[in-house]
């Protein structure tokens, strides 16, 4: 499968579980050499990769795409969702598989912690892309997000979000996904039945909502003291141009904090970039990447 193709094969995909800083994480896997993490966002899971999974692989690399703590079919603690800790997974991951460094690559949520990831474990952190995320410091506060944060301050009350908004996840999960994206049609019937279902997994909705009960105490106070570290692994950022929610000023302000970037502005797509426009998305990550898997056939 190539950039080219927008159909995934889940043929090629295998299911495991890793253990990592005390939570069993589940993850689908494809191909062999550099490592490549795949983080997803909020109310997602590993399958929101599934266009970038294969050709990825094919293209020479190790794929490896998790449900994030507290989703679907990973571990659900009660507690552990601060951004410290969730980049704490991840370096986790990246040792279960047996590496001590790898791409990092994350949407929405998944690229607040890819975005954190690089300033708390510079030496773990190869490459970076981060699609549609800002810095956890910036995310909803202030003016900048107003009204478009509300949602997520709704969920800052344990079982108000859950009762209001998610009463009905399968009504739910379509509003979201088709009201944050640029064409109604990114999504099938069956995605959002796929996406649905994960979140009605025991606690997985109100685990996931934890990632947002954070923001404000303690994610806040646990990066002060980094907040003026700067990311030095080559970076690339991919924005869905017409995003509502994660909009363009979140891109400026987080370029801001790198030191080699490459930034791809993907035309009439919103937030769930990777999924709207897999064919443009993956074919920016594949030349940004290129160059690694060339690096490690070459050894």
């Amino acid at each position: 499968m190539s950039a080219d193709d927008t159909r995934f094969d889940p043929a090629g995909w295998t299911h495991d579980y890793a253990t990592t800083n005390g939570v069993r994480l589940h993850y689908v896997t494809q191909g062999e050499g550099p490592l490549v993490v795949l983080l997803h966002g909020f109310p997602e899971h590993w399958y929101s990769w599934r266009y970038q999974i294969a050709p990825l692989a094919d293209a020479g690399f190790r794929v490896v795409a998790p449900d994030m703590r507290g989703y679907n079919l990973s571990d659900k603690p009660r507690g552990g969702y601060d951004i410290k800790n969730l980049t704490r997974d991840v370096r986790g991951l990246i040792r279960a598989m047996g590496e001590t460094s790898a791409t990092v690559v994350g949407h929405d949520w998944g690229g607040v912690i890819a975005l954190q990831f690089p300033i708390d474990y510079p030496a773990a952190c190869d490459r970076l892309i981060v699609m549609n995320a800002p810095l956890v410091r910036s995310w909803y506060w202030g003016r900048r997000n107003y009204p478009n944060n509300t949602y997520a301050l709704l969920m800052q009350v344990p079982g108000l979000a859950e009762r209001r908004n998610w009463s009905d996840i399968d009504a739910t999960a379509k509003a979201v996904f088709s009201g944050a994206a640029a064409n109604n049609d990114s999504f099938t019937d069956e995605d959002i039945e796929i996406l649905a279902e994960a979140l009605k997994q025991p606690r997985a909705l109100s685990s996931a909502m934890k990632y947002y009960r954070s923001i404000y105490w303690p994610d806040w106070f646990l990066t002060w003291p980094d907040r003026n570290e700067r990311i030095q692994c080559p970076t690339q950022f991919i924005w869905g141009r017409d995003d509502p929610a994660v909009r363009l000023p979140f891109m400026e302000e987080a370029a801001e904090r790198v030191d080699d970037l490459r930034t791809v502005l993907i035309d009439d797509a919103g937030h769930w970039v990777q999924q709207e426009k897999p064919r443009e998305v993956t074919s920016a990550m594949l030349d940004f990447l290129a160059p690694s898997a060339g690096e490690a056939s070459a050894q």
